[in-house]
């Protein structure tokens, strides 16, 4: 019975430690609402989490149940005047449109790869 408990709590142990490895989270408050995957965000505070064993990015409203947006992450510069954790956005008008997600030196392809509108300027937000 002893052995048994035992392996239990080793299990247990390497199975939150291998949790705690697999997914980082970082918050970036974005001031404007935005369109991501043709869904609308409002402005707030956002998670930005990665799943380093899937090289998954998702994002989702701190403190409202609202849709998640998760992308496939691939590398990208390792410039180091770049943010850590960022959001790029593309602007036309009043509008912003989501166009990528960084997290150190990974980054999604571009999410706006055909825009609807001219894009006029680019923000990014982020640590």
């Amino acid at each position: 019975m002893l052995l048994r408990f035992r392996n239990l709590l080793l299990a247990s142990t390497a199975l939150c430690a291998t949790a705690a490895f697999a997914a980082e989270q970082k918050k970036v408050e974005v001031p404007f609402s935005f369109v991501a995957k043709n869904h609308v965000y409002q402005s707030g505070s956002y998670a930005v989490s990665v799943d380093w064993t899937r090289s998954l990015v998702t994002l989702s409203e701190i403190g409202k149940p609202a849709q998640p947006f998760a992308w496939i992450l691939v590398p990208g510069d390792n410039d180091p005047k770049h943010a850590k954790v960022s959001l790029t956005f593309d602007v036309a008008g009043t509008n912003h449109v989501l166009r990528t997600i960084r997290y150190e030196s990974l980054v999604t392809p571009n999410l706006d790869a055909k825009p609807k509108h001219s894009v006029e300027s680019t923000t990014t937000l982020g640590e």
